[in-house]
């Protein structure tokens, strides 16, 4: 069987069912380079020191790496454990289908993720969000597709979670600040930065920061490292108006 575990962002968010998948498992890959957790994950070898654990990088879950991880799924119980939830935030799409293709039994033990927590921290409605966007650094293209969406989220009256990039192989992470200068360059139209926004830093976390104001402005907090996201809001309800004041510190009256 070949099982994927969504771990949460701290071990105060694993479930009683991935603890039971975890201890099945004879092979244990980590993914490491999507998505950083509060706890790290050297526990795992308390609660199953047995197992063989792999802190997996791309190369590992991806192209070739896709073949060995299903041929070992068909001689035994893998595991493959990733921080939030591991078809939300972060996909496996492509080994999932490969071990269906092999007549891999495969098992999803579901994990909260950055859509949840962002649903049920925030006070933002939940059918009130449009589509989510990844904003990457502008290495060699600028990603005029993400400001494409956050505009057309707010033409339908829709907030727009905003995640951001994450290269931890490569040592980096966008940060809230790094983000809004990226989006103020990419703003032809000049109408996000006066727009209410929440700054999003460790959610989850028992370090987490969550401040709104308006997007500009929300440079001038001070946040704990990444993972960090923003949320740019279009019109608020006046209970999400009121939740943001409690919750966020929004100082902004409508």
């Amino acid at each position: 069987m070949l099982i994927f575990i969504g771990a949460g962002y701290s071990r105060r968010h694993l479930t009683q069912e991935a603890l039971e998948s975890l201890k099945s498992a004879e092979k244990i890959y980590v993914d490491t380079y999507t998505s950083m957790y509060e706890d790290g994950f050297n526990w795992l070898r308390d609660v199953n020191p047995s197992a063989e654990i792999v802190f997996a990088k791309r190369r590992d879950l991806e192209g070739e790496g896709i073949n060995r991880i299903v041929e070992e799924a068909k001689e035994g119980n893998i595991a493959i454990l990733c921080a939030g939830d591991p078809f939300t935030a972060t996909t496996h799409d492509a080994i999932r289908v490969e071990a269906l293709k092999s007549n891999v039994s495969v098992k999803v033990v579901t994990g909260i993720s950055v859509v949840n927590l962002v649903h049920s921290r925030i006070g933002l409605q939940a059918y009130r969000f449009g589509k989510i966007v990844t904003l990457v650094y502008p290495d060699s293209f600028k990603p005029y597709s993400v400001i494409k969406t956050i505009y057309d989220n707010l033409g339908r009256n829709l907030h727009t979670l905003v995640l951001l990039d994450l290269r931890l192989e490569e040592g980096l992470a966008m940060s809230i600040p790094e983000a809004i200068d990226i989006l103020t360059e990419l703003d032809e139209k000049q109408q996000l930065m006066n727009q209410i926004s929440i700054g999003v830093a460790r959610l989850g976390w028992s370090s987490e920061v969550i401040r709104a104001g308006r997007l500009i402005e929300l440079k001038r907090y001070s946040y704990p490292p990444p993972p960090h996201s923003l949320i740019i809001a279009a019109r608020l309800h006046p209970i999400e108006l009121e939740s943001l004041r409690y919750i966020a510190g929004l100082t902004i009256t409508g």
